[in-house]
């Protein structure tokens, strides 16, 4: 949590130093629409055991000013391994696995309000409700049978900020606090092979970083 938020905080202060050279050639170009990407997902999607990312996230995600001070975001992800985990190292000690299968989707969606008075949508600091589902299948190679469903919902409350330099270069970060849900659905024998941990409801912190090409 404390990491998060000092990445955050570094985060900003480079945009807002970097902005202040880029504010007055960037403001002279109407942006309207928005294309962003986010690398560093597929190290670790939404679904997590304690600090082990258990899925990577493969996402592509649009925005559109609707007006001069407000956009529309969604975004549309492939749930896969991640690239960091072998997912077999979650099996537990007495399960024998050749390999362990990982699909699934997720979407998300953002309504920003921007509140930079010398800039306009999608420029500058922002605060938007923000909403993603996300819902992946684990299973093992072996027995397709022996799986595990994963559901991940997040609503929350965000505040950002988005820069977008005179070349169309776009360098989005936000955070905020909602809530959360989690679920883990267990069929067949993959209670005894998996080992996820529990349900959980509760706060969310989320931490949102992409960059790509605005026009």
């Amino acid at each position: 949590m404390k990491k998060k938020t000092c990445l955050l905080i570094i985060g900003l202060m480079i945009m807002i130093s970097g902005s202040r050279s880029f504010a007055q050639e960037s403001s002279d170009r109407d942006y309207k629409f928005t294309v962003k990407v986010n690398p560093l997902a597929a190290l670790g999607g939404p679904f997590w055991v304690t600090i082990v990312p258990v899925t990577g996230e493969y996402k592509v995600i649009g925005e559109y000013a609707v007006t001069q001070k407000m956009s529309i975001q969604v975004g549309a992800s492939y749930i896969g391994p991640s690239v960091l985990l072998n997912l077999d190292k979650l099996a537990t000690d007495t399960a024998e696995i050749s390999g362990i299968n990982t699909s699934g989707f997720k979407v998300t969606g953002m309504f920003k309000y921007f509140l930079s008075r010398d800039m306009n949508a999608p420029e500058g600091f922002y605060v938007a409700p923000h909403f993603s589902f996300a819902k992946a299948t684990i299973e093992s190679e072996d027995d397709p049978a022996n799986n595990v469903g994963a559901q991940k919902m997040n609503i929350n409350l965000c505040i950002g900020y988005q820069l977008i330099t005179s070349g169309g270069f776009t360098l989005d970060i936000f955070t905020g606090m909602g809530y959360l849900q989690r679920k883990w659905d267990y069929a067949g024998d993959s209670s005894g092979i998996f080992d996820l941990g529990k349900n959980k409801t509760g706060v969310s912190i989320p931490f949102g970083f992409s960059f790509g090409y605005a026009f």
